[in-house]
């Protein structure tokens, strides 16, 4: 059975009731069967009335429910990817040093094997002339 707020529904009804058999009696209205159906149909109206103005409020709370798993959701899903951008960015930056690094040190080796290199023809050219004042 559902429970109203407010004044009593059925004292409400059995009065409107009672006062319309009385109604009718004297002055030739409705019979008592009408009248208990009529009773009846305004229960039944005002009860569905309540029933869906609380179920669209459950829906409402829902539907409030679903939206805010759904954002915290999505909120998560982007904690987790900025975080992992994040990250593959700081792992891109370090291989980028390490490429740069590398780099300079392949230069540097370059460089001192030219130089390594000039001073070992430059040696053989000594020698090639210290070798030809000797044989010539």
């Amino acid at each position: 059975m559902l429970a109203f707020t407010g004044i009593g529904l059925v004292p409400l009804l059995l009065a409107g009731g009672a006062a319309a058999a009385i109604g009718s009696f004297i002055f030739g209205g409705p019979s008592e069967e009408e009248l208990h159906y009529k009773a009846k149909q305004q229960v039944y109206d005002l009860g569905f009335k309540k029933f869906n103005e609380s179920a669209e409020e459950i829906f409402n709370k829902i539907e409030e429910n679903i939206a805010s798993v759904f954002y915290n959701r999505v909120e998560q899903a982007e904690q987790v990817i900025e975080q992992l951008i994040s990250s593959h960015e700081n792992i891109l930056e370090q291989q980028n040093k390490v490429h740069k690094e590398t780099l300079e040190q392949r230069e540097a080796e370059k460089a001192f094997i030219s130089q390594q290199r000039r001073k070992l023809e430059q040696l053989q050219n000594e020698i090639d002339a210290i070798l030809s004042q000797c044989v010539g």
